[in-house]
């Protein structure tokens, strides 16, 4: 998938609910300054749980889903309106009603969310609103406020304009996520960030090739399959392929997406461009 990643990826695991043994969002939001996504519906959490774990992974499919869902549960909740602002048609009445939503659901919430919400003026461009341009001024603000953030390092990471820092600090993420090591105003108080884990190596891939170190950018997209059994992992190392020009194992991979989710708009897009190619 095209994934700049976005990603817009955005939100986090603010969440202090605890959920069945298969949710790993047992974070404590009361802790500090963090972008606070959740509410007093277990429901919602949920839902907002799954549709944070689908955007880390560029799955916006079922991601967009999960939010709508959200909604349903809980509708005082801002963050999910960023994010479908984000996934609405550009200047349509849907995507205006989001982003009127998100800023009036702010209003009584901490300084880190009003500014997670401002990212919502920047001017539209590729991933808004969460790592388009001016945002990393933004995320910026936010990491001095809530250093622990782990969904505020992971954007401020992604959306560094010096390619260069942009790896060296989602390294540090990684580090902070898998080895617990590092800066201990950083590191995280409590909870388990481990879910995150995946998707910042994904990332990582696309960020070393954009550097051209090929090699490793593969390393870290044949990690990612091992590390996420889903459709984006197969859509990435495709996406590896056939920007390398090889068509038959580009091909290979984006069936193997589609196998486990057939309609990923992504994946059918790319064996279409294949298929005009041949």
């Amino acid at each position: 998938m095209k994934k700049t990643i976005l990603i817009l990826s955005i939100l986090f695991l603010s969440c202090d609910s605890k959920t069945n043994q298969n949710n790993l969002w047992t974070f404590n939001a009361t802790d500090g300054s963090y972008i606070q996504w959740n509410g007093e519906n277990s429901n919602a959490n949920e839902m907002l749980h799954h549709a944070m774990k689908h955007m880390y992974n560029v799955e916006y499919e079922k991601s967009m889903t999960f939010f709508e869902k959200v909604l349903e549960y809980d509708a005082s909740l801002f963050g999910p309106h960023v994010v479908l602002a984000g996934f609405s048609v550009n200047g349509s009445d849907k995507q205006k009603m989001h982003i009127q939503k998100a800023k009036e659901l702010v209003a009584n919430n901490n300084e880190t969310s009003k500014i997670f919400v401002s990212l919502l003026d920047l001017p539209k461009g590729n991933n808004w609103p969460l790592s388009s341009k001016g945002s990393f001024e933004l995320w910026s603000k936010m990491r001095e406020l809530e250093p622990k953030g782990k969904l505020i390092h992971f954007y401020y990471a992604f959306s560094n304009p010096d390619p260069n820092e942009r790896i060296k600090e989602m390294e540090i993420l990684l580090s902070e996520l898998r080895d617990l090591e590092g800066d201990p105003n950083s590191l995280s108080n409590n909870g388990d960030h481990s879910y995150m884990i995946a998707p910042i190596i994904n990332s990582l891939g696309y960020f070393y090739y954009g550097i051209g170190e090929k090699e490793k950018a593969k390393k870290h997209f044949e990690e990612y399959m091992d590390l996420y059994k889903s459709y984006n992992s197969y859509d990435s190392m495709g996406e590896f392929y056939f920007n390398e020009g090889d068509m038959e194992n580009a091909s290979i991979y984006y069936k193997k997406a589609i196998e486990m989710y057939p309609t990923a708009r992504s994946a059918n897009s790319m064996l279409n461009r294949i298929e005009e190619l041949n």
